[in-house]
């Protein structure tokens, strides 16, 4: 019996967590999944048991399958899969549902305190309108920004920094929350888009971050970590998104060591455990390397350290276990890894070069997992 984990899923169609139970599996974990039933990550035969959520759980309904997910098979670890999940086990932390046994209710806030890390820090760190100045107060580069109410307010900070400027909302998934304004007129409707849509999260805020521009490239730095101390991490250089502000379809895992010390800062200063994911730019002239956000659930990284020599997962099991772990913590200078990523490169465009000239991670192994992701094109 290996080390029992709990992935938390409310998505259905991520990929990273998908092919994450089976790096799980060989790190040394018993992999069980709360997720909804049509859930790539309840397909994998890697998971010895699935709860399924029923269609339009609501947040309460959720604390209670949750809950009782612990007793049947008492996880050391909850691991979130997407950001409602996330958000889900952060708003538990804050303000636990009534209706809960009071014993139940405490070894889950326990139990999630010790899966995330400090409470303290949970919404700084995901928060982008407040991420920046907390980052900047522990030593890690942003791009020049401010905290914006109006169309004035970002008018003048485009005239200070010029365009490009990048406009945020505090919340939001595979870059839903982001808009890129590439000249004057495209300010007011992008600012009244973000403003329009709110926030489908547990945290409210009506402000808007807006940042100056940074020419380079995207960098996503995989981050296993326990008690802020970042135990292994991997970086990848991004060559392909889906859309604009989308995630990865095509990556160059490499070293960069300047994402290496930020994320070890971000992992201290947040007192962060379990995996995340600094995102980066990396200047395109200076080299320079400035935090964009973090996602702190799985991201595609994680499972991909293991196919490069960086696993991920077994150094969150030695970290379990007083930091036993001897594999290699990051990329080496000199070595570098192409992957397109599946099905996200098929899916974006399935003549491209990159499934034929670069390594991709289909699961060959795990065929109810890749009949899923196949049909995933039919939707």
């Amino acid at each position: 019996m290996g080390i029992p984990l709990l992935l938390a899923a409310t998505a259905t169609e991520w990929a990273g967590p998908a092919r994450l139970p089976r790096e799980l599996v060989r790190a040394g974990f018993d992999v069980s999944v709360l997720a909804p039933k049509r859930a790539l990550v309840a397909k994998s035969r890697y998971v010895s048991a699935v709860t399924h959520l029923p269609d339009a759980t609501t947040p309460m309904q959720w604390a209670y399958m949750l809950a009782a997910s612990l007793g049947a098979r008492a996880p050391r670890l909850i691991v979130p899969c997407d950001d409602t999940a996330l958000q889900l086990m952060m708003s538990f932390v804050e303000t636990p549902p009534d209706g809960l046994e009071r014993s139940l209710r405490d070894q889950l806030l326990a139990l999630i305190r010790e899966s995330l890390g400090d409470p303290a820090f949970y919404r700084p760190s995901i928060d982008k309108t407040l991420l920046p100045a907390a980052a900047h107060a522990l030593g890690v580069r942003v791009p020049p920004f401010e905290i914006v109410a109006d169309v004035a307010a970002a008018r003048a900070f485009a005239r200070t920094h010029g365009y490009p400027i990048v406009l945020k909302r505090a919340f939001g998934t595979a870059g839903q929350a982001v808009e890129i304004v590439l000249e004057e007129k495209q300010l007011q409707p992008a600012f009244q888009k973000l403003i329009s849509k709110g926030d489908a999260a547990f945290w409210k805020s009506s402000d808007l971050l807006i940042q100056a521009w940074i020419p380079g490239k995207g960098l996503l730095h995989a981050v296993a970590a326990w008690r802020g101390v970042a135990y292994a991490g991997m970086t990848r250089e991004v060559l392909m998104r889906s859309s604009a502000t989308g995630p990865s379809t095509v990556v160059r895992c490499r070293h960069a060591p300047e994402a290496r010390r930020f994320a070890e800062l971000l992992a201290a200063g947040f007192d962060v455990s379990g995996f995340f994911g600094p995102e980066f730019i990396e200047h395109e002239r200076t080299g320079e390397v400035y935090l964009i956000e973090i996602n702190r659930r799985v991201t595609n990284g994680v499972q991909m350290g293991g196919i490069v020599g960086v696993d991920l997962c077994a150094a969150l099991a030695g970290a379990l276990d007083d930091g036993a772990y001897a594999g290699r913590a990051d990329i080496p200078p000199g070595e570098a890894h192409l992957i397109a990523e599946f099905p996200q490169e098929w899916l974006r465009d399935p003549a491209s070069h990159y499934l034929r000239t670069a390594r991709t991670d289909v699961p060959w192994d795990d065929v109810v997992l890749l009949r899923a992701m196949l049909a995933m094109r039919e939707r």
